[in-house]
């Protein structure tokens, strides 16, 4: 499964690591905008 996570953030980078330590997703890509 493939999952998104928009906003790379403090809460958008802690979901990521969540599912990926506990391999929810097989593959995590997150998404932000350029400052």
């Amino acid at each position: 499964m493939k999952v998104t996570v928009v906003g790379a953030g403090n809460v958008g980078a802690t979901c990521a690591d969540v599912l990926a330590t506990r391999e929810i997703a097989n593959e995590v890509v997150l998404v932000d905008i350029k400052e």
